[in-house]
């Protein structure tokens, strides 16, 4: 299967340590995306998001810094076996936070809506959340 890797670099207004825990919180997950997230924040710890559409585990975790995420979604040509790679780098930047996202090992046919959705679906309604909060 041939994939390809996403890089996107944002800023947000909003410190490190509350991005970090929004990422991992079910409750504020579900508040930003409107829909539900059940996420276990811990090293490990599995998750699912957007009703069940996302499904993975947590594989590498530093406080306000970075997350690394096993990632698939719930697509029809996905594999089962196939996980990508997402992580969320964050550094403190002018009174926010800068992000540098990188998704890696996304099947081709479906990089193009899924480097979309991420604006759509996360980055855009993280920043209202963030300006309401």
């Amino acid at each position: 299967m041939k994939t390809r890797d996403l890089i996107q670099e944002l800023y947000f207004k909003i410190d490190s340590d509350k991005m970090y825990e929004t990422l991992l919180s079910s409750e504020k997950h579900s508040a930003f995306t409107n829909a539900e997230a059940v996420i276990d924040p811990g090293l490990n710890g599995e998750f699912t998001c957007y009703d069940g559409y996302i499904k993975g585990k947590n594989i590498f975790l530093e406080e306000g810094i970075m997350i690394i995420q096993e990632w698939q979604a719930a697509e029809e040509e996905w594999p089962e076996y196939h996980y990508s790679t997402v992580q969320f780098k964050l550094k403190p930047l002018d009174g926010g936070t800068h992000l540098t996202f990188i998704h890696k090992g996304i099947p081709e046919a479906y990089y193009e809506s899924i480097a979309s959705g991420w604006y759509e679906h996360y980055w855009e309604p993280l920043k209202d959340y963030f300006e309401g909060n």
